[in-house]
């Protein structure tokens, strides 16, 4: 029987990535809460602003969350004023689009988002920057 070599997890990609993304994910809350809002209002909010007039169904797609998530956190940003919902009528569904306080909000976070992505990926070059979002988004694809 082979002998037993453990793996080092420094090594695998997998873990890597996992690790990275936890450390990120804590720090994106973090910045993202000094601008008034969570990671997933404001994806919500910058597709609504990308795609005036985007349906809730489309939303979830491009969030990557469930429908029915999508549907409870587009409920708070409503009530706070933030998103308008169209009245969906037969054969259409239902148009979302950002309001003033909305757009607001958003711009708010701009600044907050550029210094996080700014701080947490100085130590790479533009080049390797570029090449590790192509390789993300080709994981996102596959």
């Amino acid at each position: 029987m082979p002998e037993f070599e453990p793996l080092d997890p420094h090594a695998q990609l997998g873990y890597l990535l996992v690790v990275c993304a936890e450390r990120m994910s804590r720090d994106w809350h973090a910045a993202l809460r000094s601008a008034g809002i969570n990671p997933r209002q404001f994806s919500m909010l910058a597709v609504i602003a990308r795609d005036p007039g985007i349906s809730q169904a489309e939303l979830a797609r491009q969030v990557l969350i469930t429908a029915q998530s999508v549907s409870e956190s587009l409920a708070r940003l409503v009530a706070a004023g933030l998103v308008d919902r169209s009245e969906a009528t037969p054969g259409k569904a239902a148009r979302l689009l950002l309001t003033a306080a909305g757009r607001n909000a958003l711009e708010s976070a701009y600044p907050v988002v550029t210094a996080f992505n700014d701080d947490r990926f100085a130590v790479l070059t533009t080049r390797e920057r570029e090449t590790l979002t192509r390789a993300l988004r080709k994981l996102m694809d596959a």
